[in-house]
């Protein structure tokens, strides 16, 4: 799905994005099987020309929930801060690729408490394994990360 950045924002302003919440744990959100049925989902709404975000609520062994997410966008953005694409990131007329990235937020996890990275660019051709194992790896990081930050700052 290739849109422009007026396209995008217009989507988001008129609800044109499907969501799924749903709490979980350290250990499943890291399991193939939850992994795959976040990017079936995506894949779906994409087929459907619907945006997407895909949200786990992680039980952290400590502290509060870190929010995981799925999410497409243009850039690496929040779709939350969608407004903050504007042209001096983007050109107005412009067709892009939408893409998968993902996302963590939560206490501790840095000092901007935000983490997002690519995770498909092409999600015409997505490699569910290659992107599982390439999630799997990046949520451990998260996950670690904010684990070490809170046991740091006790």
């Amino acid at each position: 799905m290739q849109l422009t950045y007026e396209e995008y924002l217009a989507q988001l302003e008129s609800d044109h994005v499907q969501v799924t919440t749903t709490n979980t744990t350290t250990a499943k959100i890291q399991e193939d099987a939850t992994i795959t049925q976040a990017l079936n989902f995506m894949a779906d709404q994409l087929a459907s020309g619907y945006l997407c975000r895909y949200e786990w609520q992680v039980t952290m062994p400590v502290g509060e929930a870190l929010s995981v997410r799925l999410e497409t966008n243009l850039i690496n953005v929040p779709m939350a801060e969608a407004p903050r694409l504007d042209p001096k990131l983007l050109t107005r007329d412009s067709k892009y690729q939408v893409k998968i990235y993902m996302v963590a937020e939560g206490d501790d996890l840095n000092k901007s408490s935000l983490r997002i990275d690519e995770l498909v660019a092409d999600t015409e051709a997505v490699d569910t394994a290659e992107a599982v194992n390439h999630f799997k790896e990046w949520v451990a990081d998260q996950l670690a990360m904010t684990v070490e930050n809170r046991k740091e700052a006790e």
